[in-house]
């Protein structure tokens, strides 16, 4: 009785680990599942996230490379490259074909990740230069010698070197500006910023909208008492229809008259409860007379 109690307990003890290992593995393939969704569906961070976790229940090398691929499509590429050289540090039994292309993938990744640090670290690009000045650099003139004192001599020398009269002639002019090509096309490459544009409304004036308001809301009030007195006088006339016998002509005409009185009173009603919205809407509601003003400051 104590073996067969005993061998009951070891088999239950044996049977709890393959349990455990049962969970654990239906787990990885869960996660293997939805990495697999996230790849598809573009998500390649949470793929990643995804095999990571199956990595850590069951560390196989192809999750590396898995787990790789996905960084690099996400284009976290310092990732990418971890996880290329753990795959070709793990993986003992790859080829030589998946070697060279998990190597030239890595190549791939440090040849961009070279570029993208020349980019950042380059000048900046389309800085407008400033034009060349034409005409040299102005030249000081020396500074004027104190006069000699004049003689007869000197006198007669002087006289026989003065150029012979007549129109003077104009000095050359040094081009110190500009052509007109090179500062339109400086002016191009050095926009002014966007103005800022600032928008006014005007308050549109309420005077004549109330005006025609309270013009419609008279009319309102008039159309209104008239179809009370013909709806009035309708209900009175059938009031006399009913209150006792009479001739079959009278009951004609009281009928007619009647008819008529309650079609006026509900025309005058129709108009005066229309006039009435329209002067609601005149003096509650906005109007398009505000005139809209832009302008750049």
């Amino acid at each position: 009785m104590h073996r067969l109690a005993l061998m009951a307990a070891l088999l239950a003890f044996a049977a709890g680990p393959l349990r455990a290992q049962d969970a654990s593995l239906e787990e990885a393939k869960a996660h293997a599942a939805r990495a697999k969704v996230h790849y598809d569906l573009g998500e390649y961070e949470k793929a990643a996230e995804e095999y990571i976790l199956v990595y850590r229940i069951r560390p196989l090398a192809p999750l590396l490379y898995n787990i790789a691929q996905s960084y690099r499509q996400a284009g976290q590429y310092e990732k990418a490259k971890q996880f290329y050289k753990s795959y070709l540090r793990e993986s003992k039994d790859a080829t030589a074909s998946n070697r060279a292309a998990i190597e030239k993938a890595i190549r791939e990744i440090e040849e961009l990740q070279a570029k993208e640090r020349r980019a950042k670290d380059g000048p900046p690009k389309g800085i407008a230069q400033t034009p060349a000045v034409t005409g040299g650099a102005p030249t000081l003139a020396p500074p004027a010698a104190a006069p000699a004192p004049q003689t007869p001599e000197r006198t007669a020398v002087a006289e026989s070197l003065k150029p012979l009269a007549g129109p003077p002639v104009a000095a050359p002019a040094v081009a110190t500006a500009q052509p007109a090509a090179q500062a339109a096309t400086a002016a191009a490459r050095t926009a002014l910023p966007a103005q800022a544009v600032t928008t006014t409304t005007v308050a549109p004036s309420r005077g004549k909208d109330r005006t025609f308001a309270y013009v419609t809301a008279g009319a309102a009030a008039l159309f209104i008492g008239g179809g009370l007195v013909f709806t009035s006088r309708a209900s009175k006339f059938e009031d006399e229809l009913t209150a006792r016998p009479h001739p079959q002509s009278t009951i004609d005409d009281l009928s007619s008259t009647a008819k008529s009185s309650r079609t006026l009173g509900a025309l005058f009603l129709g108009a005066g409860a229309a006039a009435a919205i329209g002067a609601g809407l005149l003096y509650f509601l906005p109007t398009g007379d505000g005139v809209a003003v832009q302008g750049r400051f």
